[in-house]
């Protein structure tokens, strides 16, 4: 890759009249962005070399490995944010009867940087969570959450590539054993599409699991209206404890989008998967074909809704060959309004299993809520449901797994650098009747927690 794409980096930048080529990144005029009248807010820990507050529409596809947001109002062409923050909880549902305290503390960082044809951005969350008494023997449970991206421009073509990767005790989903609650901040990063991102949403027991999705994208605008998208990727999910089954996913997706206007899109999207397991010559196979819409208006609304049928084939799994006919969809909105954002978004596609399952078909729902009540005072609430339903269920075990959870904050701006925020949630875990397939399926009952947790930005500075 590098020995293509450095000596037409090079031939670009030595051109004498040649500026940032207009190229898939911005196919027709932005729209004008905010017109709400309400300021804009400095975000936190931010550098400009430039000073300018020019609108910058989010530049993703419908085909694209990651989902529209709503771009950003800085016109930032340099943030450096590193945080470090303490925590202290309260959980209950983790021992019948008992309580436990958990004291974090852990670290983040957030980098975007721009340079010519080249957008570098990397995101950064990692805590040690300490319990008192110890959990089944268990008192320090670390977790680490990274990803990197670099954007690369070159004439007509577009070259994204990124890196996901995840290590903790539990799944994400819920945020369970997971560190402390998520920074506010300047998030350099957008969510990755759920189709192609590694992770699970069944709850196990206590596990250590490694989540990694790598991707690469490459863009090429025929037109300001017409742009292809091809896109690889490699997905695993390993456990560092016996008794649970490891998978690995490769991804190849063919995508053509279309520019109705500067706010409207529409694409068609072809997706091959190739899911197998660690120590097992199962693999599913799974072609789908998905229509899509978009909208996005910069800072205010990013929308996008995407359906298609999903043909299933199944090797290695019994004595026949089996195939089974499906369907996937995927829909996600981000509005903001004033001093109130709203998220919504809604998954269903065949997934690898959470090393539970050789293969399940997932339905996803997640809802947040952001209020920004003065300058100092903020509050969110968010919640969330995932249904997963093996594929090819056996008698005697437990065929499904629904799983719950719920969360509020209230958030205090001490100065430019310092940020308090109380915190709740609540996860609950269901299963139909039969035995787990692995070594454990998680807790039994609910869970909840009561926490306090203070960030610390050394570069932030005032408004």
């Amino acid at each position: 890759m590098a020995v293509l794409i450095l000596p037409v980096a090079r031939a670009q930048q030595s051109a004498p009249t040649q500026s940032r080529p207009a190229g898939p990144l911005a196919p027709l005029p932005p729209d004008s962005g905010d017109q709400s009248g309400r300021s804009t807010p400095t975000a936190i820990g931010t550098l400009s070399n430039t000073g300018a507050r020019q609108s910058e529409p989010d530049t993703s596809f419908l085909s694209s490995v990651e989902t529209f947001g709503l771009g950003s109002l800085y016109g930032l062409r340099r943030a450096f944010d590193p945080a470090l923050y303490v925590s202290e909880s309260r959980q209950t549902g983790l021992v019948a009867g008992r309580p436990l305290s958990a004291s974090g503390v852990g670290g983040a960082l957030n980098l975007d940087r721009q340079s010519g044809h080249y957008h570098l951005r990397i995101t950064y969350n990692g805590s040690e969570t300490i319990y008192e008494p110890s959990y089944y023997g268990l008192r320090y449970l670390p977790n680490h959450d990274a990803a990197i991206s670099q954007e690369i421009s070159l004439g007509r073509w577009t070259l994204r590539l990124r890196d996901d990767v995840l290590y903790t005790w539990g799944s994400s989903f819920s945020g369970l054993f997971t560190g402390a609650p998520v920074l506010a901040g300047n998030e350099a990063l957008s969510s990755m599409q759920p189709s192609l991102a590694s992770g699970g949403t069944i709850q196990t027991g206590l596990a250590r699991q490694l989540n990694n999705t790598a991707s690469v994208e490459a863009d090429y605008a025929f037109s300001r209206r017409t742009t292809a998208v091809f896109v690889g990727t490699y997905s695993l999910m390993h456990f560092l404890n016996s008794g649970y089954i490891d998978s690995q996913t490769i991804n190849g997706r063919l995508g053509y989008n279309y520019a109705l206007s500067a706010k409207n899109n529409i694409g068609l999207t072809y997706d091959y998967n190739l899911i197998s397991f660690a120590g097992a010559s199962s693999r599913l196979q799974d072609d789908s074909v998905q229509l899509a819409f978009g909208r996005k208006v910069t800072g205010r609304l990013a929308f996008q809704l995407a359906a298609g049928p999903q043909l299933l084939a199944f090797q290695n799994f019994g004595p026949s060959k089996r195939r089974q006919l499906s369907w996937s969809a995927f829909s996600a909105i981000t509005h903001q309004w004033h001093r109130t954002s709203y998220s919504l978004s809604y998954f269903r596609g065949v997934t690898a299993g959470s090393g539970v399952y050789t293969g399940t078909t997932s339905q996803t729902v997640t809802v947040a809520v952001n209020q920004e009540i003065t300058k100092s005072w903020s509050a969110s609430v968010n919640s969330g449901y995932a249904s997963n339903k093996a594929l090819l269920p056996v008698a005697g075990l437990a065929g499904q797994f629904d799983d719950w959870f719920a969360g509020a904050n209230l958030n205090r701006q001490i100065g430019p650098q310092v940020h308090l925020s109380v915190n709740y949630g609540y996860q609950r875990q269901t299963s139909q009747s039969g035995l787990c397939p692995v070594s454990s399926c998680g807790l039994q009952g609910t869970f909840s927690q009561v926490g306090v947790n203070l960030q610390w930005h050394p570069l932030a500075r005032g408004r």
